[in-house]
């Protein structure tokens, strides 16, 4: 890495530190926990860390003496709990302590339906005060973890201690792995990647489409005259829901609105090949700004929440779950989050629905490059003992993914049992579809391996109007014939733009990419709202263009030809 970086990255933690601590003071630390303290040194090699265990040693071999590894909770509003059991001590603790006999100790826990995770994960980072075992996603973090020698290098790790089944997951879905890699040596345990899943779709409550004629929206202009059906006109409800950070790949976005007018976006990462062979952003295109004159005109005759600018996923979430908001784009797992709450609630369903289109315009969705892992489980590089990582991982798999009892699936898995476990097997459901939609729509349940035959079991079983617990809501929206992932499959064939840029980034994103996002959205926000007019959207990505955007865009031009 260039020293500019290096320099840059001192900058960046020491500011870091500042709105870190002011946004999560009294976050919950716990003392005393293994990982915590002492930057690793900044070779990345280890040095700093206790070597493996002798290959006699097995992968899920107890210790004879406990042992206690320190992890972050990824707290969040849907984690259920059962018999008394807390974050401190569940279902997959007291297991992991049983059959390894290591003790687990929460590090740090916050809320990663809001930004209190990332908050809290930022000042970690900041201070090299982290635990054993951490999931993060960001590539920029990622990268600034590696710099700053925080990372334990798990390549001769993962292949002494690594189960079988485990190291098969490598072998069939390489792209995780390669995100998770830093020139050619394993920092994380990825999740299993085909994005095609992070399509977007238009989600709309059964009762107000009902309310509104029963026909989804085909069309941009029926999208919004749905939108003027579905607003009372007294702030009670609003047709179209937003979240502040509309140009977000989560509930309350803009993106599906944006992919209508031919601009593939999806968070901050979508860099394409245009059709004139050079290199493109989402966020940038013209028809962006297509999408902002709608949702400016909807913000004026007051269809959008007023207070939307202030309004991040968990105040959202409310407004959803109380009724006010009944129509949003969001991606493929609405069911799951947030109109679960709408589900246990109101039993109202809620569907997703491809996005309506524009005339004229060949629509575009955008979805992240397969060498872009969703979750990263790292590994402290001071921890004393790392084969434990990978003897907790192994259990995961052995317990929930090849194991044949199809209790310890509903167990250790549904209803988020699996964010119990410090580190778990990340595979998206939707990654089951290809197997999922035949075995349903020939009614053939022994084709599959366990754990699906309980995927098919909770779509086949709510459709009946037998099961209707979380899980079995959750999985049918995704999974029935006119679900997420038959649109993302099916509707939608033709029509995905996969970014170019995973793994190999230039310097200057790294430098710039919150400023860039930053002068967007600002940007954005006030076209919305009237604060400024249409035009600025020109000047704002002049200013992302000479802000370092434009030599972001030249340096993906030679990284990927």
């Amino acid at each position: 890495m260039k020293s500019i970086h290096k320099r840059v990255f001192a900058l960046v933690i020491a500011l870091v530190i500042v709105a870190g601590l002011a946004a999560c003071g009294g976050s919950g630390d716990q003392s005393g926990g293994t990982g915590g303290g002492t930057p690793a040194p900044a070779s990345n090699n280890n040095s700093g860390a206790a070597a493996p265990a002798p290959v006699a040693d097995g992968p899920l071999t107890p210790y004879a003496e406990p042992v206690t590894i320190t992890w972050a909770v990824q707290a969040s509003q849907v984690q259920k709990f059962f018999d008394g059991d807390t974050y401190e001590d569940n279902r997959w603790s007291r297991k992991i302590k049983e059959d390894l006999n290591i003790d687990l100790e929460v590090y740090f826990s916050a809320d990663i339906s809001t930004d209190a995770f990332r908050n809290r994960i930022n000042v970690a980072l900041a201070s090299g005060d982290l635990p054993d075992i951490f999931n993060w996603s960001d590539r920029t973090w990622f990268t600034q973890a590696y710099e700053a020698g925080y990372l334990y290098d798990m390549t001769d790790l993962y292949a002494q201690y690594a189960t079988d089944n485990v190291k098969a997951y490598q072998d069939k879905w390489p792209g995780g792995f390669k995100g998770a890699s830093i020139d050619g040596r394993l920092y994380a345990f990825p999740s299993m990647v085909d994005n095609f899943h992070q399509a977007v779709y238009l989600w709309i409550r059964d009762d107000w489409l009902e309310k509104a004629g029963g026909k989804p929206p085909q069309t941009v202009d029926e999208m919004v005259e749905m939108a003027r059906i579905l607003t009372s006109g007294d702030g009670s409800t609003y047709g179209f829901a937003l979240n502040n950070k509309f140009d977000e790949s989560n509930f309350g976005n803009i993106a599906g609105l944006a992919s209508a007018f031919g601009a593939p976006v999806r968070g901050q990462d979508v860099y394409y090949r245009g059709s004139d062979g050079k290199m493109q952003f989402g966020w940038i295109q013209p028809g962006v700004k297509d999408a902002l004159a709608v949702v400016r005109d909807m913000y004026a005759e007051g269809l959008i929440d007023p207070e939307f600018v202030v309004k991040d996923g968990g105040t959202l979430e409310v407004d959803v779950a109380n009724g006010k908001v009944g129509m949003m784009y969001h991606m493929n797992w609405g069911t799951w989050y947030p109109y679960n709450f709408v589900y246990e609630s109101e039993g109202v369903i809620t569907r997703p629905y491809p996005i309506p289109t524009q005339a004229g315009h060949d629509f575009k969705v955008g979805i992240n490059s397969n060498e872009s892992p969703e979750y990263m489980f790292m590994l402290n590089a001071n921890t004393k003992h790392p084969e434990a990582f990978m003897k907790i991982l192994n259990l995961y798999e052995a317990t929930v993914e090849s194991s044949d009892k199809a209790d310890n699936f509903q167990d250790f898995w549904a209803d988020e049992q699996y964010r119990l476990c410090p580190v778990f097997v990340p595979i998206p459901t939707e990654l089951y579809a290809d197997v999922l939609h035949p075995a349903l729509a020939a009614n053939d349940r022994d084709s599959l391996a366990t754990g699906v035959q309980v995927y098919y079991d909770w779509i086949k079983n709510f459709e009946a109007g037998t099961d209707t617990n979380p899980n079995a809501y959750g999985t049918w929206g995704q999974m029935f014939e006119r679900g997420s992932m038959a649109v993302a499959l099916y509707d939608y064939s033709g029509h995905i733009v996969q970014s170019v840029m995973s793994t190999e980034r230039p310097e200057i994103w790294y430098q710039n990419s919150s400023i860039l996002e930053g002068i967007l959205r600002t940007t954005f926000t006030d076209i919305i709202t009237g604060a400024k007019p249409l035009d600025a959207f020109d000047e704002a990505v002049a200013d992302w263009l000479a802000n370092g955007g434009q030599q972001t865009l030249d340096e993906l031009e030679v990284m990927y030809p």
